[in-house]
């Protein structure tokens, strides 16, 4: 293992210990719900903020992953969340790219990960992008915006909450991508099993489900549907894979707060506006940068020419205006 894998490794070893300090910000109540307590720390550099992780102590019982908010001002919402006419128009979003780029979902065996592949084509969804490398999240939460406070924020939940692909209570809320906005409102009046299977949007709902999945039962729990779910996706896609990504999956719920009732513990440390350029330099100098997380030969491309610097001794057009003569004999 070479001296720049085992430097990755140690940041992301030091960064998993930031649960404990996640944990001491939060009380739970008999609800099942949390809260966060009144503490709030900063980045304002690399070794600063190793300096931090090393307080902290690791429960392995439960999974942490990280997002990079660019702005303090940014809330755990989904794209398609963030204006009411594209969350209206989901099901002709969804069903558009599909019926025009048909090949690119071929491989695709289910509906979330048609909506993985669009979160990647930069479509609105109602996935959230997340990654189980705090390095990942910090790159993002420095890269744009340098005149604007940025946050790390670290997201934590029992090993047993995280789904996979291919779990029934994922199979339940990306088909809601196929309802109308009418259709969802119907299904949060339904508190029961039975008034869920028994009106018109849950027998809707169960049609799309089985779809993918002919042996489901009808047996879908409305505290599901109202939910958000952290999911680990297939490692297939090379942005997935590069970035270490995972997902939440909103259901009928359009932002994640930090007081919640899905065992998702939520806290965030500043990064000033200041800091943010010196951290992405420190960064880039452990491979991560645009060109390491957006494997694509575009996003290569972008990253080389940024990095590239005029040469001494002028370029070949000023050699060109200035032919050498050939000296008389």
């Amino acid at each position: 293992m070479d001296l720049l894998c085992i430097y990755q490794l140690a940041f992301f070893h030091l960064f998993r210990l930031s649960l404990a300090a996640a944990d001491k910000n939060w009380e739970r109540h008999g609800s099942g719900e949390t809260k966060e307590m009144p503490s709030k720390a900063e980045i304002t550099s690399l070794s600063g903020f190793f300096g931090e992780l090393e307080k902290a102590k690791l429960d392995n019982g439960r999974a942490i992953l990280y997002r990079g908010h660019s702005q303090t001002s940014y809330v755990l919402k989904p794209s398609l969340f963030r204006t009411q006419a594209q969350r209206k128009d989901e099901k002709n979003i969804f069903r558009e790219l599909i019926s025009v780029q048909p090949s690119a979902f071929a491989e695709d065996r289910n509906v979330f990960e048609q909506l993985v592949r669009m979160q990647h084509f930069s479509l609105p969804t109602r996935l959230l992008d997340l990654t189980y490398n705090p390095l990942v999240a910090l790159f993002f939460a420095c890269e744009t915006h340098h005149d604007k406070d940025g946050a790390l924020v670290t997201l934590s939940t029992p090993n047993t909450k995280v789904r996979y692909f291919d779990s029934d209570t994922v199979s339940c809320l990306a088909n809601l991508s196929f309802l109308k906005g009418n259709e969802r409102d119907e299904l949060r009046r339904k508190q029961t099993k039975v008034a869920l299977k028994t009106c018109q949007a849950g027998k809707r709902l169960l049609q799309f489900i089985r779809a993918e999945k002919s042996y489901f039962l009808p047996e879908i729990e409305p505290s599901d549907l109202n939910s958000v779910q952290m999911v680990r996706p297939k490692q297939t896609n090379p942005r997935i894979i590069a970035q270490q990504g995972a997902f939440l999956l909103f259901g009928l719920v359009s932002e994640l707060k930090k007081a919640n009732a899905y065992q998702i513990r939520v806290s965030e440390m500043t990064i000033p506006a200041s800091a943010k350029p010196k951290i992405l330099r420190d960064l880039d100098r452990v491979n991560i940068n645009r060109a390491a997380l957006f494997p694509e030969v575009e996003s290569a491309a972008k990253y080389i020419m940024s990095k590239l610097v005029p040469v001494e001794g002028g370029g070949e057009q000023e050699a060109a205006k200035t032919p050498k003569t050939r000296k008389k004999a």
